[in-house]
């Protein structure tokens, strides 16, 4: 399950720290994305009703009652800081589009920096989600200027004038593109060479990725999770034909599979 981290904690560690379970004590709060994640509210909604404060209307006259107090967010603070929370898990993170997350990060930086309380969200890309919803609240310092450019090709705002106070990221690992060899830098090609030293494939050719190295470059862009995925499938392709190599063909085939 991709995970993506406002700070982590080892197991045990908030036991440890409050002297083992106490009464009154939430350690770890889990809630599951909202449904509909667009308003803010029903990200608070969703904590209260993990801490009690909004438990599940009886009847619609209950329903009808509750939409006339929607903001409980001083409760949901108020008792997130006196119960002692540290770790707020956010699952199924994927429901959640960049730009919902970009309008709610705010609250949960506030839950990290004044309450100190690590945020832990989960689910399919979730750190990619993270990453472009820094950059749509224009709150990232650094993107490589590859970055930017995939960035402008998917209609997605460059991130220009961005936040100056560190404190304000959230620290995950920001993942930059492997670069094209360069009289400097020659990491793509050697990375490419530790693949073909890897694989066990009985006729490999010398050099059968490395002589594909624009190519790879330009369909992966520079990006280590997607070259391991195309060459692994080109691998398995050419063991399943009996080829047992790796040529253009194998590659394109490959490519193909991550449109």
């Amino acid at each position: 399950m991709p995970v993506a981290s406002g700070g982590t904690r080892r197991p045990g560690e908030i036991e440890a720290a409050t002297n083992g379970r106490q009464q009154n004590v939430i350690p770890v709060v889990h809630i599951t994305t909202p449904a509909d994640p667009e308003p803010k509210v029903k990200w608070f909604w969703e904590i209260g009703s993990y801490l009690g404060l909004n438990p599940q209307p009886k009847n619609l006259q209950e329903v009808l009652e509750m939409r006339k107090h929607q903001d409980v967010t001083l409760p949901v603070n108020y008792v997130l800081e006196n119960s002692q929370t540290r770790l707020l898990l956010i699952d199924d993170i994927d429901r959640a589009s960049p730009q919902h997350l970009a309008n709610v990060l705010p609250y949960f930086d506030y839950l990290r920096d004044k309450l100190r309380i690590s945020i832990i969200y989960c689910g399919t890309g979730a750190s990619h989600r993270l990453h472009q919803a820094r950059i749509m609240a224009q709150d990232l310092i650094r993107v490589s200027a590859e970055n930017r450019a995939r960035l402008k090709q998917a209609s997605l705002p460059d991130p220009s004038s961005s936040s100056p106070s560190h404190k304000a990221l959230l620290p995950v690992t920001w993942l930059h593109p492997l670069p094209l060899d360069t009289k400097e830098d020659e990491t793509f090609r050697r990375v490419l060479a530790s693949f073909e030293a890897d694989l066990s494939l009985y006729r490999l050719e010398e050099n059968a990725l490395s002589k594909h190295a624009v190519i790879l470059h330009q369909r992966t862009g520079g990006y280590f999770k997607a070259l391991a995925y195309v060459v692994s499938t080109a691998a398995v392709l050419a063991i399943r034909s009996g080829s047992e190599n790796i040529t253009e063909k194998e590659i394109d085939t490959a490519i193909a599979g991550l449109r």
